[in-house]
Parts: structure tokens; C-alpha cells; sequence
């Protein structure tokens, strides 16, 4: 997902990125380089809502099996496998793909 706040601190028009949001005048905009947008990697293919950030549970089983909480059936901390799993991801579809050109 892409947060925009940073270049259009007002908002911009869904349709037209260049108006404003009533389409009164032009949006308020910055270059990415001045005001760099947020991305966040979004995953609610298996997700969970916790309490706190200290729960122990079994690991799901997704299609990453490689994290080392999934080698011993025991509890963990999720937020440590997800970390896991977004440096996985980085290191599979992005430093690979880059040394391989």
C-alpha cells in the first residue's frame, strides 16, 4: 500500500491526482525526493488481531515455511516470524532478482 500524505497534504481527487479533493483548484503537491510517500507491505491472507505484542502461539502455517519458528511445534511470537517473513520476502523477490540480471 502507498500512504501519499507526505506529497499531497491535503488530499488529492481518486480520479483526477491533480485537483483537489472538491475539485475547486489544484491539489497541493510535492516531488517523492522532497517529500517521500510511505509503502507498507500488506498481507490479510492469514491474519490474527492480538492483544499485545507478547502473545505466544503456534505459528501459522503459510506459504513461507522456511522461518525457523516452524522447525520445533512450539509456541513463538508472531511479530518475530513476520519480520522473519518480510526479510525473506525481500531478500527472495528483490536481491535475487537484482544479482540474477
Amino acid at each position: 500500500m502507498l500512504d501519499p500524505s507526505g506529497m499531497y497534504p491535503k488530499g488529492f481527487h481518486p480520479v483526477n491526482i491533480h485537483r483537489r479533493r472538491d475539485f475547486k483548484g489544484r491539489a497541493k503537491r510535492f516531488t517523492r525526493t522532497r517529500r517521500p510517500s510511505r509503502y507498507y507491505l500488506v498481507n490479510f491472507g492469514l491474519s490474527r488481531q492480538y492483544n499485545s505484542r507478547n502473545e505466544l502461539e503456534v505459528p501459522l502455517r503459510g506459504g513461507d515455511k522456511s522461518a525457523p519458528e516452524h522447525q520445533l511445534p512450539r509456541l513463538c511470537n508472531p511479530f518475530h516470524t513476520d519480520i522473519y517473513y518480510l526479510g525473506n520476502l525481500v531478500r527472495e523477490r528483490f536481491l535475487k532478482v537484482i544479482q540474477n540480471l
